[in-house]
């Protein structure tokens, strides 16, 4: 049997790193280019994986052997913006 379910189990652990993964996500979705040292790259594929109370995402770019840490790509300052519109016309 299962006990009483805590409220706070949908809050994310860290806010700000999952609002970066969601826009990550967002980029993929919209193929929207992302910074990864310094220079615009699309984004192929992702995986994520639950650590503890965290989900750690690796990023895969087109063209790049490997994955990387969602923490070292950036979202371009101009594209944050749209893909907010974005998000709110879409609920609307």
């Amino acid at each position: 049997m299962i006990g009483p379910v805590d409220n706070t189990q949908d809050e994310p652990f860290n806010a700000e790193l999952c609002r970066h993964q969601l826009l990550l996500l967002k980029s993929l979705h919209c193929g929207r280019p992302v910074l990864y040292q310094g220079l615009r790259q699309f984004i192929s594929c992702v995986t994520v994986n639950r650590s503890g109370c965290d989900i750690d995402m690796l990023v895969y770019l087109a063209g790049k052997a490997g994955g990387v840490d969602s923490r070292e790509v950036a979202i371009p300052p101009d594209a944050v913006s749209e893909i907010e519109e974005h998000s709110e016309e879409e609920a609307a």
